[in-house]
């Protein structure tokens, strides 16, 4: 279920996305929404939880969470800059370990609280990946893109229960605090929007 919902929250960033362009109003309280409840889950339940697992290591692996999501942006900025295929390529694999990391916290073993702050943050990546992407290179190829990033997902979801298995407390301590890290970079940052000419 939380992979469905996943998947409808990702698919849903482009429409809300066109959405607040004609609505001034809408876009700020959406994204003021998602983010003081994405604040609460995480602060709440998620790093207090990898932290007494993880102990101080968790930290280090919340500010690399942090920092990748931010490599990927730049890496898609100079993609969209110059169109360099090698670029483009690393950038779509980051993006794709990215997903593949989501769909294995989307499990239930991740814990609950964890699954629905990826729900929720997804929405603004769909808003994300259509605004990067779409006005460079077409809808065709953006929708390859989605496609890929709801693929990924789904591999981390269907085995990701195996790797959990094999997988020690402290292990799920360190997922948790890396998804953590990528989830208060959307609460630090947001989504970064410039208006293109079309939707």
């Amino acid at each position: 279920m939380t992979f469905i919902l996943s998947t409808a929250a990702l698919l849903l960033g482009p429409i809300i996305y066109a959405a607040a362009r004609e609505n001034t109003l809408l876009r700020p309280a959406l994204n003021a929404l998602i983010l003081l409840t994405i604040a609460y889950i995480i602060g709440v339940h998620i790093i207090p939880e990898a932290l007494r697992h993880g102990g101080y290591l968790a930290i280090l692996v919340i500010v690399l969470g942090i920092a990748f999501p931010m490599l990927l942006e730049r890496m898609f900025q100079k993609a969209t800059d110059t169109a360099h295929l090698v670029i483009v390529g690393i950038a779509g694999f980051g993006l794709l370990v990215h997903a593949l990391v989501d769909g294995i916290a989307l499990l239930p073993e991740s814990g609950t609280g964890l699954a629905y702050a990826v729900i929720l943050h997804r929405l603004p990546v769909g808003m994300a990946l259509w605004w990067a992407i779409k006005p460079n290179f077409g809808r065709t190829i953006t929708g390859f893109v989605f496609a890929l990033v709801i693929l990924a997902t789904a591999s981390g979801y269907f085995v990701g229960e195996s790797i959990i298995a094999m997988t020690d407390i402290h292990a799920l301590a360190m997922l948790q605090a890396f998804v953590s890290g990528s989830l208060i970079h959307v609460l630090l940052f947001g989504v970064r929007h410039h208006d293109h000419g079309d939707t």
